[in-house]
């Protein structure tokens, strides 16, 4: 007799934020309020005893794996190769770099932080490859100012973060055990990684095994244009719309091409219900939430956009939405 799986319990999310501005994405209790919330150290979590490079290799395999065969994954395909692709490929727009913001740590046993990667990594597979020109030592775009040292990894400031076909196998500094080689990712993009929770092995499988560009907060804000893919799911409210803003830079454009990160409709509830509640509040933080409202809104009108299904395994894609630029055609319609 076998024993029928149970299926996952729906839980709500509690935001955590920390001094370094970053807010993380916890399961919590229902109808809990972020100003009664504690507040985290920003400190990276120790990395487990004996834990190597391979044995993180070996975690994103089988995560890989789980999700290539997941139900959830087949919508995001159809979704992608019917609309979002499609869309990009009529308007012309060539997505050059992906830049990933609050991952987390992959080294402290977070399910989230895996899904999420292996998420991401799914979607670049998918995506048009940009040209080589356009993917190595691609500059920030106009009105962006390149921070001094941001490249935390061994590579060069500026480097493209280009995938290659077998990564070098690092070890950590307490065992001699190899990474065995993953498969590579089929894109071209560089790709740049922040959030101060990685530790040092984090670190080191995020450059050493996968070719990622781990950046020191907060200079992937540099590294965003209209041409970013920005993968953003529950990052704090306010570099949120710092990262949508600076997306846009001095183009007129609404932000970045292709983004996955929270609904902007309850940041902006959110928002409403903060400028509604606290009219006693300064002045100067009452027009910075109106400004960052102003920018969820004008991104949320301007792009085309779909939630993401809910996914069977974890709870990471609550609340969170894909935005890519409209067609020609929509566009044309609202005109």
């Amino acid at each position: 007799m076998t024993r029928k799986r149970k299926p996952p319990r729906q839980t709500h999310r509690l935001q955590v934020t920390g001094p370094d501005g970053w807010t993380r994405i916890t399961k919590g209790f229902k109808n809990c309020h972020l100003k009664d919330s504690p507040r985290l150290v920003n400190q990276p979590p120790e990395i487990p005893p004996n834990q190597t490079l391979a044995d993180l290799a070996k975690s994103h395999a089988r995560y890989r794996d789980q999700w290539l065969s997941s139900p959830c994954y087949q919508t995001i395909q159809k979704l992608l190769l019917d609309d979002v692709i499609p869309a990009l490929t009529s308007n012309g727009r060539t997505i050059d770099r992906c830049v990933m913001m609050g991952l987390g740590s992959l080294s402290n046993g977070q399910r989230s932080s895996w899904w999420e990667l292996v998420f991401l990594e799914s979607v670049l597979s998918l995506l048009p490859l940009a040209s080589s020109a356009s993917s190595q030592n691609k500059s920030p775009g106009p009105g962006h100012h390149q921070p001094s040292n941001p490249n935390i990894s061994n590579s060069n400031e500026q480097k493209s973060a280009t995938i290659v076909e077998e990564a070098e196998e690092p070890t950590t500094s307490s065992s001699s055990t190899s990474t065995p080689p993953n498969p590579p990712l089929r894109t071209n993009l560089p790709i740049y990684i922040q959030d101060p929770i990685f530790n040092p092995l984090d670190i080191s499988y995020l450059t050493s095994s996968l070719g990622y560009t781990v950046l020191h907060h907060p200079a992937a804000f540099a590294h965003l244009t209209p041409s970013t893919f920005l993968f953003a799911p529950h990052l704090e409210m306010e570099l949120y719309a710092w990262a949508l803003s600076a997306a846009a830079g001095q183009l007129g454009q609404p932000g970045p091409t292709l983004c996955v990160g929270t609904d902007v409709a309850e940041c902006i509830d959110r928002l409403t219900t903060m400028l509604e509640g606290d009219r006693e509040e300064d002045m100067e933080v009452r027009e910075k939430r109106g400004r960052d409202e102003r920018v969820f809104r004008g991104y949320g009108d301007a792009m085309a956009s779909e939630r993401l299904p809910a996914f069977e395994r974890d709870d990471w894609m609550y609340f969170t939405r894909i935005y890519w630029t409209r067609p020609p055609a929509e566009r044309d319609l609202e005109v």
